[in-house]
């Protein structure tokens, strides 16, 4: 009788039990890192941190909860201005807090790719995204900005992904080819980025042979991806946990409006670059011509479509909040009315064909006190627009066009 295997080889069963024993251990630590996130998710909601932008445990830990409402953005959201939204709604006066996530110069393109990174996580879970019209009005998405907020694990999370459609993970391919220095640290993702974007057989065969290593890698940066956020918690000394404090109360937008207004003209940011008064002056409608050309083959169109085919294909419920443009900067510079509403027709059209509201506040195209400066960044007066805004839409309640 032949002795079993285990007893001619006693270094396989010990190292069978010492594979059990770890498995079992970052299973129980997963699990532990969960319930951590979960517990302290809502005392992040006005954090900007590498580790919330970059990661993905956080981010899909508040699409867990009923009582956070996701808001995407860039540096509106990072400006100190009184009544930002993740201040505003702090102690859920209407059940709900504002979650936020963004950074300086992020445009559609990284916003697509930390909601496409989330997978089925947003299945029916509403999302606000805040929209830059400046980012319309330039060829090209600056790769500097488009760098400072890629993040490695949530494009490897899109390209691997078994949810999202062949078709739209090779279209977002060729755009992150166009940055190729973003995929420079990542072999094993920049060979499937490139086997994707080349719709070849011997393409499709090679990035089928990548995917197994490419699943294995997502795996552990995902368990990574756990522990930093845990430890982040942990750095933070976070004292809030789930159910956080709330203080219901009636929101009585007219006089909120009424003391914004007057807060504002007080409460404004020097600007980084030449106000207004300063701008080069030009004839009416005499710059219409090359504003329209550059609005027009804008590559944030594109990324603006690959967003909502991503929100489309994981079934979310998305709102689009558009700023107002700049009229009286546009104005001055010689791009006429009929020039500007351009911007406005398109990214409603667009926003029509694939049935996502779109919320824009057209009457204050002129309003000073919708900014805190001459850039796309929010003031006193246009946090009171999006919260109402944001509220309306928390609650089933989005007008067609929020009043004050």
């Amino acid at each position: 009788m032949h002795s079993g295997i285990f007893t001619r080889y006693p270094h396989l069963a010990a190292a069978l039990i010492a594979l059990i024993v770890c498995g079992i251990g970052l299973a129980v630590g997963i699990t532990w890192a969960h319930g951590l996130e979960f517990r302290y998710v809502h005392a992040l909601a006005a954090d900007l941190s590498e580790q919330k932008l970059q990661g993905v445990a956080l981010q899909k830990a508040a699409f867990s909860a009923d009582d956070l409402l996701l808001l995407y953005g860039s540096s509106e959201l990072v400006i100190n201005v009184p009544n930002k939204a993740s201040s505003f709604f702090y102690d859920y006066p209407t059940g709900f807090r504002v979650f936020s996530v963004g950074k300086a110069g992020t445009t559609a393109l990284g916003i697509l790719q930390k909601l496409g990174a989330l997978g089925p996580q947003i299945a029916g879970r509403k999302v606000a995204i805040s929209i830059s019209p400046s980012s319309y009005f330039v060829d090209d998405v600056d790769a500097g900005y488009y760098g400072g907020s890629f993040s490695d694990l949530q494009a490897s999370q899109i390209v691997f992904s078994s949810t999202l459609s062949p078709e739209l993970k090779r279209d977002i391919a060729r755009r992150m080819l166009e940055y190729p220095k973003t995929l420079d640290d990542n072999w094993i993702l920049r060979f499937a980025i490139a086997r994707l974007a080349r719709n070849t057989i011997p393409n499709r065969l090679g990035f089928l042979a990548i995917t197994p290593l490419g699943k294995l890698q997502n795996s552990i940066a995902l368990t990574q991806d756990h522990f930093e956020s845990v430890a982040h918690i942990l750095r933070s000394n976070l004292t809030e946990e789930s159910p956080p404090k709330r203080k219901f109360r009636t929101l009585k937008w007219n006089e909120i409006f009424k003391r914004s207004e007057a807060l504002a003209k007080s409460f404004r940011i020097s600007p980084k670059k030449a106000p207004a008064s300063t701008i080069v002056k030009g004839a009416q409608g005499s710059q219409d011509r090359a504003f329209l050309q550059t609005l027009a083959h804008a590559d944030e169109w594109t990324d603006c479509e690959l967003l909502l085919r991503t929100l489309r294909e994981l079934k979310a419920n998305p709102l689009l909040i558009s700023m107002p443009i700049h009229g009286q900067d546009l104005e001055t510079s010689g791009v006429s009315l009929k020039a500007r509403d351009t911007y406005i027709a398109r990214l409603q059209s667009l926003a029509n064909s694939y049935q996502v509201p779109l919320v824009y506040y057209k009457k204050n195209e002129d309003d000073p006190s919708f900014f805190v400066d001459e850039d796309d960044h929010l003031g006193v007066a246009g946090w009171v627009y999006y919260n109402q805004t944001l509220d309306s839409f928390f609650h089933d309640q989005l007008p067609s066009s929020p009043k004050p």
